[in-house]
């Protein structure tokens, strides 16, 4: 419905668009059109006391926005982004340059680990965002902490225990020790892998798994996952060729999590897939992982936030309105020209129209 607002910000309903640019009564522009007024918004909105005419759309029926709950968890998000940032680093940097010493690595690991769980075990409403999960520029410390949360996550929305999910955070933040015993010229080979090289670099969770072995902190189950990352349900993984309940449930968390960081983050051999690049190519590789685990972190992988701009393969720009749970490619939308809202998912007149990339 479009509704036509004299007021004052307290006004606006929750989860709308506006029609039209804002101003206050002084003329300057407060809030341009085609912002979606969630909580975050209205909040920093609500600074200004002075009256205000607005027209706005807002469908009743669309949840479009969080309540005041998950906001919370969207700044201890940020919280997190920012004051762990250079702890992660100078951490996990120190841990990975000594990592025979095994007592030092394991300690350091379980307290990073623990500062990740106890955000995640606090949050009610979880989803994966890549742009708030990058850590460093650093491929190695990124990588180790991205994995290390994204598996947290899926482990909780998977209905796992408490022990479990704060037991593969720390496999997760390890799951790629065994890299440090492999030459660096090897794992930043700008060119292809000789096929020599490509079974050098196979070996790094068998490495993994012997660095751990002798460790009271890592559990024998948290070495299986590091050890089993790179297994799939299919048999055709590495470095033995495992199959479905052979791998373990911590190592067929890791393999979806470690498959879809690999190919969203850029290296010096290839460029980085986007979101819903990744989760298309994951598609095809399905029969590899486990589905329930696989449905879960489709149901909670952001590709497109609520309020993100994206361009259309019909060419128009557009508005992410809502999330289709399971269906992270196809959400609610709203075209920024026509202002027709459109369900990707389920509306039958545009199963044809896909999402190309999103636009700043």
């Amino acid at each position: 419905m479009i509704k036509e607002i004299e007021g004052y910000v307290s006004n606006l309903p929750k989860g709308c668009i506006t029609e039209t640019d804002i101003y206050t009564d002084k003329g300057a522009l407060l809030c341009p059109r085609m912002t979606i007024i969630d909580a975050a918004m209205l909040k920093n909105l609500s600074k200004y006391k002075g009256r205000i005419h607005a027209v706005v759309s807002y469908t009743p029926e669309m949840v479009v926005v969080e309540d005041e709950t998950q906001i919370a968890d969207a700044d201890r998000s940020v919280i997190f982004e920012e004051s762990f940032k250079k702890y992660a680093e100078e951490t996990l940097s120190s841990l990975f340059a000594d990592v025979d010493n095994v007592d030092y690595l394991t300690s350091g690991m379980n307290e990073v680990g623990q500062e990740i769980f106890q955000i995640i075990d606090k949050s009610k409403d979880l989803f994966i965002n890549l742009a708030n999960l990058k850590v460093s520029d650093e491929y190695t410390y990124k990588h180790s902490v991205d994995v290390g949360t994204m598996a947290a996550i899926l482990a909780k929305t998977s209905g796992e225990s408490k022990q479990f999910v704060h037991d593969i955070t720390i496999s997760g933040l390890l799951h790629d020790v065994g890299k440090e015993k492999i030459p660096r010229e090897v794992l930043n080979k700008p060119s292809k892998l000789t096929t020599d090289e490509f079974e050098l670099i196979k070996t790094h969770p068998v490495h993994g798994y012997r660095l751990l072995m002798n460790s009271n902190d890592v559990t024998e189950e948290m070495r299986q996952g590091i050890l089993n990352h790179h297994e799939n349900l299919d048999g055709t993984g590495y470095p033995r060729g495992l199959e479905a309940d052979q791998i373990g449930k911590m190592g067929q968390i890791l393999a979806i999590v470690d498959v879809y960081d690999a190919l969203v983050t850029k290296r010096t051999y290839k460029e980085a897939k986007t979101p819903g690049q990744a989760i298309e190519i994951m598609f095809t590789m399905s029969n590899k992982f486990n589905l329930k685990y696989f449905k879960h972190f489709l149901s909670v992988i952001n590709a497109f936030p609520n309020g993100s701009k994206v361009m259309l393969s019909t060419g128009e720009k557009a508005i992410v309105m809502k999330q289709n749970k399971s269906y992270p490619l196809r959400p609610v939308i709203k075209v920024i020209k026509s202002g027709q809202v459109i369900n990707l998912a389920s509306d039958p007149s545009f199963l044809s129209t896909v999402i190309m990339d999103s636009v700043s």
